[in-house]
């Protein structure tokens, strides 16, 4: 819908194009669902085209105020759930312990009836569990700023990256990876059943849903 809208801007006089820009940021900055304000603005970008070949320009169709025929739609959305950073990274964590947990969980389970060596999935060092924590918090981090610099054009190309950025991410994990093989040994190491495991995979599971995505 985005690139159906982009062609369609591209048929617009110089100012009925400025007003439907204009329209597009009121509708993106509002509280309306992403799809649904996709929809509503092909629609409008498509009346306004009518119009345009009626000879009549985008004030005369929508009104003085490009966001005025949006407003009921805008005002009747629900307001979106604003998360904090310290939120977030709380919820990122919480997930990839979870995950962790139940990674640990089924592939003991694995081991133990293949009758391999399950030693592997029956134990944890407090120092992986700090490491999994906070390097998720680095990686989704890693992930969301390289998402932003993609475009929204006819098609989607990668802006100038920030390598800089990039290089900092890497020697961050490159750290983490030596200190692991350094500190482990330095800190507990907790034995856990697969079951246990997979018991604390269901519970951050039911947290995540209780505490992070209430309805």
């Amino acid at each position: 819908m985005i690139k159906q809208n982009n062609l369609l801007r591209e048929q617009m006089t110089p100012p009925n194009r400025s007003y439907f820009e204009d329209m597009i940021l009121a509708m993106r900055a509002s509280s309306v669902d992403r799809v649904r304000g996709e929809e509503l603005l092909l629609e409008a970008a498509e009346l306004l085209l009518n119009g345009q070949g009626k000879g009549r320009n985008a004030k005369q169709i929508f009104g003085e105020n490009p966001e005025d025929y949006f407003r009921e739609v805008m005002n009747s959305a629900p307001s979106r759930p604003v998360r904090s950073k310290l939120n977030n990274s709380l919820m990122i964590s919480w997930l990839a312990l979870t995950l962790l947990f139940g990674v640990m969980g089924i592939a003991g389970l694995i081991m133990k009836w293949s009758g391999g060596p399950d030693e592997i999935f029956g134990q944890i060092s407090i120092f992986t569990l700090l490491v999994v924590g906070a390097g998720s918090i680095v990686l989704i981090e890693f992930i969301m700023k390289w998402l932003a610099s993609l475009s929204e054009d006819d098609s989607p190309k990668p802006k100038t990256f920030d390598i800089k950025g990039l290089g900092i991410y890497v020697g961050i994990a490159i750290a983490a990876v030596f200190a692991g093989m350094f500190l482990d040994n330095l800190f507990p190491v907790i034995h856990i059943s697969p079951w246990v495991s997979l018991g604390l995979a269901a519970a951050g599971a039911l947290g995540l849903k209780l505490i992070f995505f209430k309805a």
